[in-house]
Order: structure tokens, then C-alpha cells, then sequence
């Protein structure tokens, strides 16, 4: 059984072109956003669950982020009382670490103007040791953990494409799964012995600021009658973990019930979907026939995280030129989900008792990311992150959350929506952006890369808006009219912002 791919895990994905993104600027975490003031305001000082693990899965294998942007991540963490960064880096497009065993070093690559190490051969970008230890001394700083993810045994193609300059083809395909070229073989002892050397690496880079690794385990192939080489493979990973003092995570995909009682009941368990998303409703339905669910797997004592793959899951798409999409999810978290919500929007079979959760995590994944940059979707994100861990924190008083969150649920939380970020390079020329009938600012961002763009947008909204605009957007002499509404235009080196006149103008 294999799930073909990771489905869009926002109601709101549309398909788009795959590209890399690599520019970063300098970043901080948008504390002063009035949206986190707000959750901030309604959630605290609720501590009812302080022992809730919780914080953000980042995927930085297939959209790469800078360090300094990683570290703005760790301070909405921080600030929001979450407890961990769990950093997906390794993945079929990329594998975003230095690495001494697979013979991607700082000393052999290019570096781009924002100071981001390339690899010359296969032209991807990734954090060096030095790049490394700055993000772990910063997250020890702000006591947030980092959970490394090393993925097998699927979705091993960037791997291999190192492996295969280094070693060449043969010795890869001896390391290979004889079913699937993406995949490692998990019976092999040398392939064993070679994700046991990476593990190592790993570990060592990450040093003290981890208390657990994710070995993976999601999207590859198995039958009832195999999964027990899995099982073995996961508990092999496991007691080598062990060993160097560290708890293992893993994906839920290769849990089923027939082979459960094998697992090392130490192994903790991040449950993403029940049947993985597959087109084919039968398979589906096979799936969730031979899987462990979520509450079977709390019956048997596992600890679980909850990783749910609708709610939990957001996908940034290339081309989404405001946050409009990131403030749906926000709402709709604080409006239907909860911590014991784990099978996507089913609300039937939800966990009776939160405490005995471990926690949660949103999870930002890149395959659709494109150019848009890394430090937009920060933005975009922090106020979905910050709602998901206080939702978590307060999971074990419900009753005082939804007081709470009544004070919020006016105008379909429109308060939430009280910052529209727009990136200048998604936007396409002649946009035209209506903002929503509620208080709310907006802010510009790229605007530094605006220069090459040369093009011309439009913004309208009402008195209750107003836009931080800098200095150098220089007011002209152009007005007209537009849908019976009067707008001003402003130049940017070529660049023409067409504002509503009822909009407020504020300096930044």
C-alpha cells in the first residue's frame, strides 16, 4: 500500500506551479499583530494544561527557510507558550542541512546575496553548521525545542541524488528498496547501518536543544502481510535512538492493527490522517479497515500527538498575494476544531478525554510554496500557529475556553482579521484587492524587491481601513474613478499603487 502524495491540507489549495524559493529578508516575529493581541487577551492567563506539547512542523525540504526566518518561527512559538519546532529537512526534492556524509558542505557551495548556502551540483539551497547552531543556541534561548525529522523509509530521492554523486549509481541501488526507486530498503542491514550513520549526524549537529527525532514513516509501501519488516525497521531506529538518549516520533501511515502489539510502546506517534487522502474512496476505506486509529492507539497506551491533517495542515500556494487565506484558517480553528478533533472535520469520533492527548502541532508544508517567500509565510501563519497552540493549552478547560472565545466570535471574528498582509511579488499586474467590512491594517511586504516588478495595483476598502505606507510611495497627480469610488495613485520606482481615498494613510 503507498499514498502517492501528500493531499492540499487547506480547503482553500488551488493548483499552482512548484518552484524554490530562496530570498529572505530580515525578519521578526509579528508580535505587534492586533490578531495575536487578540487571541493573547482571550486565552490568557488560562495554564489549565501547561504539560501540552505543541508547536509548528516546518517543511524545509521543498520550500527552504533562512535561519533568521526559522528563528522568528521560534518566537511566535515563544511567545504563544508553544514547546517545540519539529523541522521536516529531508524530503524527495531537497535535503536542507550540511552534511559531512553526504558530501553537501558550506566549504564546497555558493552562497546567494541573503547569504544562503547552494549546493553547486544540485543547485538547492541548505543550512550549514555554523547556520545550524545559531538556530539551536536561539531555540534554547527561548526554551523551544527542535525535533529533527529524518524521513524514511519513503520519500528518500534527495538522499539518493547525493549518495549517487558521491558513491555512484550501483552503490545507491544496493541501499534501495527492490520494490520502488524512492524508497530504502528497511530488510537490508547496510541500508540500516547507512540511516543509522545519517541519524547520527544529525543528532550530533542538534546537540542538546532535541529531546526527541522523527524517523518518518508516512506515504510508503506495505501489505499486511510485510508491515512487520516496518515495525522492525521503527524499533530498530528506536532503540539506536534510545541509546543516545533520545525519544522517537513517527508518522501514524504504517500502524495497523495486525502488527501493533510489536512496536516499542516508547515510539511516539504524530497522527496525521487516518486513510492518508487517497482519490479512491475504497482505498480509503481499506485503509482506515487495517490502520490504527487515533483512540485505539491512546487505548493501548501510545502517547499521540495530533498532526490532523485538515485542520492542522496548511499549504502555502505560490501566487497568494494576501493573508486572506491564512485568517480563514485561523477562524476556523478557533471555530471547529479542538484538540480532540483528529479524523479531519469528523466531529462523531472525537477523543472523550484531552488529557490524554499529548498535544499538537500546525504543519506548514512547502510542495506548493513556490517564490512566495519565506518570511511572508511567517507572517501569514503567525496568527493561525498562535490560536493552535493557546486551542491546545487549553484543551483540559473547555468549558472556560469557549467562554473565551465568545468574546472573540463577533462579526465572524473580525477583530482576527484586523492585519491584511499583501506580498508584492504574488500580486499580479492590474490586481484588484477588496479588503473585508472590518478594522483592519494593512501591510506591504517585499517591498524592497518591488523595483524589478513594474506594475500596477489596486486596494480598496472603507474609513474603517487604514495601509502603513513608507515615505517612498510618492503621491501623484493621477485620481479616478472606479466603481463610483475615487482613488489616489501612488509611484514606487515605476510601480503604481491606486489606494481608495477613504483608506487611512499611517507611517510604518
Amino acid at each position: 500500500m503507498s499514498d502517492s502524495s501528500r493531499k492540499a491540507r487547506n480547503p482553500l489549495i488551488l493548483a499552482v506551479l512548484i518552484g524554490l524559493g530562496f530570498h529572505s529578508f530580515p525578519v521578526q516575529a509579528v508580535d505587534d499583530d492586533s490578531a495575536i493581541l487578540q487571541l493573547r487577551q482571550a486565552f490568557q492567563p488560562t495554564e489549565s494544561a501547561p504539560n501540552k506539547e505543541t508547536g509548528l512542523a516546518l517543511d524545509i525540504a521543498r520550500h527552504f527557510y533562512p535561519a533568521e526566518v526559522i528563528k522568528a518561527f521560534i518566537d511566535t512559538i515563544h511567545n504563544a507558550g508553544g514547546t517545540f519546532l519539529h523541522l521536516h529537512f529531508s524530503d524527495h526534492e531537497n535535503y536542507a542541512l550540511e552534511s559531512a556524509v553526504l558530501n553537501q558542505r558550506a566549504e564546497n557551495a555558493t552562497q546567494d546575496q541573503y547569504g544562503v548556502y547552494i549546493n553547486p551540483k544540485t543547485h538547492k539551497p541548505f543550512l550549514s553548521y555554523a547556520q545550524l547552531k545559531d538556530i539551536t543556541d536561539y531555540a534554547k534561548s527561548k526554551n523551544v525545542e527542535l525535533i529533527p525529522e529524518l524521513d524514511s523509509p519513503n520519500h528518500m530521492t534527495a538522499i539518493f541524488d547525493l549518495l549517487e554523486k558521491e558513491h555512484g549509481k550501483p552503490y545507491v541501488q544496493k541501499l534501495r528498496s527492490k520494490w520502488t526507486e524512492e524508497e530504502i530498503d528497511i530488510t537490508n542491514p547496510d541500508s540500516i547501518a547507512f540511516v543509522k550513520s545519517l541519524i547520527t549526524e544529525v543528532v550530533d549537529i542538534f546537540g542538546d536543544s532535541s529531546r526527541h527525532f522523527h524517523i518518518g514513516g508516512d506515504e510508503f509501501g506495505y501489505g499486511v502481510d510485510n508491515n512487520h519488516e516496518f515495525i522492525n525497521y521503527a524499533n530498530t531506529l528506536a532503540k539506536f535512538l534510545q541509546e543516545k538518549g533520545l525519544k522517537t516520533r513517527i508518522w501514524n501511515d504504517g500502524l495497523i492493527k495486525a502488527t501493533i502489539n510489536q512496536l516499542n510502546p516508547d515510539i511516539q506517534i504524530t497522527y496525521w490522517s487516518y486513510d492518508g487522502n487517497p482519490q479512491d474512496e475504497r482505498e480509503a476505506q481499506r485503509r482506515r479497515k487495517i490502520r490504527m486509529s487515533m483512540p485505539e492507539l491512546i487505548e493501548r497506551g501510545f502517547s499521540v500527538l495530533n498532526y490532523n491533517a485538515y485542520y492542522l495542515y496548511f499549504t502555502p500556494e505560490e501566487g497568494a498575494a494576501t493573508s486572506h487565506d491564512s485568517n480563514f484558517a485561523t477562524r476556523d480553528v478557533l471555530k471547529n476544531w479542538d484538540l480532540t478533533i483528529w479524523d479531519e472535520q469528523n466531529p462523531q469520533n472525537k477523543i472523550k478525554d484531552p488529557h490524554k492527548i499529548m498535544g499538537s502541532a500546525l504543519s506548514i508544508w512547502g510542495e506548493h510554496a513556490g517564490s512566495l517567500q519565506s518570511d511572508s509565510i511567517q507572517k501569514y501563519t503567525a496568527p493561525l500557529l498562535t490560536a493552535i497552540i493557546y486551542k491546545t493549552k487549553a484543551a483540559n478547560n473547555r468549558d472556560e475556553t469557549n467562554r473565551r472565545l465568545r468574546l472573540l466570535t463577533e462579526n465572524d471574528f473580525a477583530s482576527l482579521d484586523s492585519t491584511t498582509y499583501i506580498d508584492l511579488l504574488q500580486l499580479k499586474n492590474h490586481a484588484f484587492i477588496a479588503l473585508k467590512n472590518n478594522r483592519q491594517t494593512v501591510r506591504l511586504l517585499q517591498e524592497n524587491k518591488l523595483p524589478e516588478r513594474k506594475i500596477t495595483f489596486w486596494l480598496n476598502g472603507s474609513d474603517k481601513q487604514k495601509i502603513q505606507l513608507n515615505p517612498h510611495w510618492r503621491k501623484t497627480d493621477h485620481v479616478q474613478q472606479r466603481d463610483g469610488k475615487d482613488y489616489q495613485a501612488y509611484d514606487y520606482q515605476g510601480n503604481t499603487l491606486w489606494l481608495d481615498k477613504t483608506i487611512e494613510i499611517s507611517a510604518p
